[in-house]
This record gives structure tokens, C-alpha cells and sequence, in this order.
């Protein structure tokens, strides 16, 4: 945090990081308020994880074939005015879903640039000795955004109306232009002589055909995908079971959320402290299973505070692993290349929590909430024992395909 660059893509980091979760929850209040519609927030939610993924990989590739910081200075722009025209609409009783619709999936498209640039540019931005401090004071971030978050556009709603909360949003996205003017050219793209001059879809496949001659590169995306698809479930049994099991309300489903993301915070302070230098294999298995057991765990409980302990605990053993995964994604891509096979490292990642919320829709018709949670567990737990078992993957050094 002495690095001033650092300190400044850090601060912006975090106020985009709460523009998008407070946008979130307001949008999410406005299709409620406009159309009542449970069914229609579920499609204005998944159309925005929809544009994410999609437009990934194309947004990988310009961000190593187009100036980076101009691309990142551009969404931000894009962004603000997205939620500008979303307050003057609705303030306005002009918004129809339709247009809604592609204002949030245009709104989805453009967020793998804020998200994809920061962790390409952040090894231009300190030192290789202190990428792991750097990835885990961003995760950090994220812990504080997601605890805060929710709690904060929904004081906001309340108190402001969604009107102004969107204008609030749209201003965040400003800061986090700001934050950027200040931060040199120099620092977004350490190798400008290594543009590419291929076709846009020659370069989308490049991402792809990287991974595949990076054998460890390549199991890390698949373990997180499989991670993804096991942890889904989770997401709609959770309520379901504070409702139908616990017969409580909104506020202990909520505090669940904030048990889970006060113990990420913990877990992800005490990684930056600790520094442990445990083998990557044991390590992402360790991580796998010990989420595997206490989510599964959540199966078995009675009560809303037995429930909160085991997603604490799950939360504190979870939270190290994306600081591994970034630093490991960073590590294995050359500065170059780090657009277009970060962009398709998330085009294949970002399938997995869909389809496992999808799974645990049906599961729960199936099996019920508790059964759902079961299998969740069990299937993590296998998981992190399969991914041990494959010694040898993990062991294949990175070969050079820098160009």
C-alpha cells in the first residue's frame, strides 16, 4: 500500500467494485417495483452474467491489441452514462423491460474490461515479489465490497429512492476514472512492441490454444470451472432453506451472506499474514474439500446460528483461493498475452456457477433443500480428492508459447 500506482488502482478497484454491487441491488428493486415480477429479475440477471461471459474473450483481445488504460477509461465512462440514462428513464416512467434489457446486457458486456484489466496490469503495476500481497489485498477488497455492499444499496433504495441510487452508481464508476487518470501510461502495458497483428478471431482462439499448451494453466481453469458448477447449488438452496427449514425472513438470509463474507475477509487477511508456501496441488485440494465439508455441513443444521458458523468457517477456508488462482494466472501469462487468455480463462470459468444454480434449482425439486446441500458438499469433497489424485498435471512444467 506504500506503491502510490497500487494505491490508487486499489481505491478505484473498490469503488467500482460497490457501483456494481449497489447497481445490482437497485436494478434488481426497479424490475420488482415496475413489474412485480419475480421471473423477470431472474431474465434481467442472467442476460447481465450472459453478456459478461460472452463478450470476454473479445474484450481480452483489445485489451492487448488497444491501449489499456484508454479501453479501461472508456468503460468507466460507458458505464456512468449506462446508469445515467437507466435514472433519466425510470425518473422520467419511460423505461420499457426491453430497453432495460439492453441496457443491462450492454452494461454486462463492458464489465470484463474493469475486471480482466486490473488483473493484467497489476504485474506491470509492483514488483514480482509482491504479486501475492498485491492479489490478496484485491481480494481483500472484494471481501469488504461484498459484506458492505448489500447492506449499503439497501440503505441507499430506502432512503434515496432508485433514482438516485443509480445516479450514485454512475458517479462510482467516475471515481474509478479518476483513480485511473493519475496512474502512468507506462504501467497498463509493459510490452508495447508485442501488438498483435493478427485476425480478432485468430487472437480469440489464441487465448483458447495457449491453455492447451499450458498443461497447468489448463487444469487450474478446469478445477475452478468444476469448483463453480459444485459451489452453485448453494445459491438457491440457501434462501429456500432460511424459509421453508429455519422459517425466518429476508434479515437471516442476509446474515448468513455477511457470516460467509466476514470469514472470506478473515481467511484472506490471514493468508496475506501467513504467506504459506504449501505445494499448489494439496493446496487447491485442501481449499476444495474444506469448503466441500462445510457447505455440505450446511445440510445438516437446525438453526440460523449453526448455519452462520459453518459459512464463516467455509468462507474463511474458500477466500485463498482466488488470491492462487490469480497470482497463478499471472504468473504462467506473458504481459502480451494476458488479455486474450484471461478473457478465455473467464469465458470457460464463467460457465460454472450458472449451471450449478440451475442444478440446484432442480436438485431442490428432487431431492429437497437438505439433499441438495448434501450433494453440493459431497461433490466438492470429490472433487478436491480427484484433483490430488492427478499428481502428474500439476507437476507438467509451463512450456514457453510466448509468441
Amino acid at each position: 500500500m506504500r506503491n502510490r500506482t497500487f494505491r490508487l488502482l486499489w481505491f478505484g478497484t473498490l469503488s467500482v467494485r460497490l457501483g456494481s454491487q449497489i447497481a445490482v441491488l437497485a436494478i434488481t428493486w426497479l424490475v420488482l417495483r415496475s413489474t412485480g415480477s419475480g421471473t423477470k429479475i431472474g431474465i434481467v440477471l442472467s442476460l447481465y452474467a450472459v453478456g459478461d461471459m460472452l463478450a470476454s474473450p473479445f474484450v481480452g483481445v483489445l485489451l492487448d491489441r488497444v491501449s489499456r488504460k484508454l479501453l479501461l477509461n472508456l468503460d468507466n465512462l460507458l458505464q456512468a452514462g449506462i446508469f445515467g440514462i437507466l435514472t433519466l428513464l425510470y425518473a422520467s416512467h419511460h423505461l420499457a423491460f426491453s430497453v432495460l434489457l439492453g441496457l443491462v446486457v450492454l452494461s454486462g458486456a463492458l464489465t470484463p474490461v474493469a475486471y480482466l484489466g486490473r488483473m493484467i496490469i497489476l504485474p506491470n503495476v509492483v514488483h514480482e515479489d509482491e504479486w501475492e500481497a498485491a492479489n490478496t489485498l484485491l481480494q481483500a477488497n472484494m471481501n469488504l465490497v461484498t459484506l458492505l455492499g448489500p447492506a449499503l444499496g439497501g440503505v441507499l433504495v430506502s432512503i434515496l429512492g432508485v433514482s438516485d441510487t443509480l445516479l450514485i452508481t454512475a458517479g462510482l464508476y467516475l471515481v474509478y476514472f479518476a483513480a485511473l487518470a493519475f496512474i502512468p501510461r507506462s504501467r497498463f502495458q509493459a510490452q508495447e512492441s508485442h501488438r498483435s497483428t493478427n485476425t480478432v478471431l485468430s487472437d480469440v482462439l489464441l487465448g483458447w490454444k495457449f491453455l492447451r499448451q499450458v498443461p497447468l494453466l489448463a487444469v487450474l481453469v478446469v478445477v475452478t470451472l468444476l469448483f463453480s458448477l459444485t459451489y452453485g447449488p448453494l445459491e438457491p438452496a440457501l434462501p429456500v432453506m432460511v424459509h421453508t427449514i429455519f422459517h425466518r425472513g429476508a434479515k437471516s438470509l442476509g446474515l448468513l451472506w455477511s457470516a460467509f463474507a466476514v470469514g472470506a475477509l478473515g481467511g484472506t487477511l490471514l493468508w496475506g499474514h501467513l504467506r504459506l508456501t504449501w505445494g499448489l496441488r494439496g493446496l487447491v485440494a485442501g481449499i476444495i474439500v474444506l469448503w466441500g465439508v462445510f457447505s455440505g455441513g450446511l445440510g445438516l443444521t437446525h438453526g440460523v446460528l449453526s448455519a452462520a458458523i459453518l459459512l464463516a468457517l467455509g468462507g474463511f477456508a474458500y477466500a485463498p483461493y482466488t488470491i492462487v488462482f490469480s497470482l497463478w494466472r499471472q504468473r504462467l501469462v506473458p504481459d502480451h498475452l494476458r488479455g486474450r487468455v484471461f478473457g478465455a480463462i473467464n469465458s470457460i470459468t464463467g460457465v460454472g456457477l450458472p449451471l450449478g444454480q440451475a442444478a440446484g434449482g432442480l436438485l431442490i425439486g428432487a431431492v429437497g433443500v437438505r439433499g441438495t446441500l448434501l450433494i453440493g458438499g459431497l461433490a466438492c469433497i470429490l472433487l478436491g480428492v480427484g484433483a490430488f489424485a492427478r499428481r502428474a498435471v500439476w507437476e507438467t512444467p509451463a512450456q514457453d508459447v510466448a509468441s
